[in-house]
């Protein structure tokens, strides 16, 4: 028997490696997130994850189903983190329109995220980082933090909701079936005694496949500026991608 042998002895570990006991590793989809964008999503593998949080490959099915669904995730939390607001001397509802539109954005470019967030999946992983960076840029304004999560909430609820709506409209169009002309069939159907109000209202918006949704977003701004006894300044013009996405 060699020395080695011996130290290796007398240190209570021999030649085959001791498995670990206790729990395994906290497998998360924040986690299985984080790693990916550590790897780096253009040649990420769920294997390769597996490996980097120390757990069975089988263990990541368990959060996400497959790696298109991460890579939707992670695509999702990256575009939201790199348009956060952060300018200090800016008005706060630039900050509030600009978080809402890298919201919007990133469900049009990603409509799967819809039905993730109707079946629960878009968990608190997706919107802690930029919550606590939004809560950080809009207290600069005077917000409270109570505040800042209502503001931040009202946004998403205006925001999803539009772009639920013109994932909708895109697919109507895609179908050969556009809104307009969904409606103008729907109001020949009907006796032209019926509907008055909605008649009168229509033909305004009618040519409009793409409903602007940032007017809604604007009038709720409106709203908390006044009852913070503030008058809202002229809002920017929205990005071209936004304007584009309707």
């Amino acid at each position: 028997m060699s020395a080695e042998d011996d130290s290796a002895n007398s240190n209570g570990v021999g030649a085959t490696k001791v498995a670990r006991v206790g729990r395994p590793p906290r497998v998360s989809v924040e986690a299985i997130v984080a790693a990916a964008l550590e790897i780096g999503l253009d040649k990420v593998t769920l294997k390769q994850i597996a490996d980097q949080l120390g757990v069975a490959q089988a263990t990541l099915y368990r959060h996400v189903n497959n790696r298109e669904e991460l890579l939707r995730l992670a695509a999702f939390q990256l575009t939201l983190q790199r348009q956060l607001p952060g300018a200090a001397n800016t008005h706060w509802s630039d900050l509030a329109v600009q978080y809402a539109e890298s919201l919007y954005e990133s469900f049009l470019n990603e409509p799967q995220l819809i039905a993730q967030l109707l079946k629960g999946e878009l968990g608190p992983h997706a919107e802690v980082d930029v919550l606590e960076q939004f809560l950080t840029a809009i207290r600069q304004h005077g917000f409270s933090e109570l505040e800042g999560v209502q503001l931040f909430h009202a946004i998403g609820m205006v925001t999803i909701g539009a772009a639920a709506g013109a994932i909708g409209q895109r697919a109507a169009q895609a179908a050969g079936k556009p809104w307009s002309a969904a409606m103008r069939r729907t109001l020949a159907e009907r006796d032209e005694t019926e509907l008055p109000q909605v008649r009168r209202v229509l033909p305004p918006t009618l040519e409009i496949d793409n409903i602007p949704w940032l007017p809604s977003l604007h009038a709720l701004l409106s709203g908390i500026a006044a009852a913070r006894g503030e008058q809202l300044p002229r809002l920017r013009p929205a990005r071209r991608a936004s304007r584009n996405a309707g």
